[in-house]
């Protein structure tokens, strides 16, 4: 892993594409547009949120985080509610978000700030990946044989077919 990828750097320029675009929403004039995309973009907004808000209920209750630990800092590998449609569902949310916000603000100024967001989100998805595979051997190697990394519909697929 490149050492500029460690340490956060990529959350913080993801974060910070987010909020960005999130406050150009007060500041583009962006009167014309199809206003059936914005109701979507919301839609898709309220979803990236429960993804997001999700991963910490299933962690609390299915990780088994030790006695006074994060409760991200799970022991074992969850597999169920939410992660046995995808494994990152935190960071599909987020990237959601960033759909979201390109459909609620329909300017070209959004997705010049957004793209850049995404791939940061995708590539932290696939270093957690790699953290995941250290931490959890070949218990999460198998899950990631079964669940999608942030691919929710060919999760629901899969889940079917098991």
């Amino acid at each position: 892993m490149k050492q500029w990828m460690k340490g956060g750097f990529l959350y913080y320029v993801a974060g910070t594409l987010l909020v960005l675009a999130y406050s150009l929403l007060w500041f583009l004039d962006t009167p014309a547009g199809v206003q059936l995309l914005r109701y979507i973009g919301g839609g898709i907004l309220v979803v990236g949120i429960i993804l997001i808000i999700l991963p910490r209920f299933v962690f609390h209750s299915k990780g088994k985080p030790e006695k006074g630990k994060d409760w991200i800092e799970t022991t074992v590998v969850v597999d169920t509610g939410i992660y046995a449609l995808v494994r990152h569902p935190l960071y599909l949310g987020w990237l959601l978000m960033y759909v979201a916000l390109i459909l609620l603000s329909q300017h070209w100024l959004t997705a010049i700030i957004v793209i850049p967001g995404m791939v940061c989100v995708y590539l932290i998805s696939r270093q957690e990946d790699q953290h995941l595979i250290e931490k959890f051997g070949d218990d999460y190697k198998d899950y990631m044989n079964k669940v999608p990394r942030i691919n929710l519909l060919v999760g629901i697929i899969r889940l079917i077919r098991r």
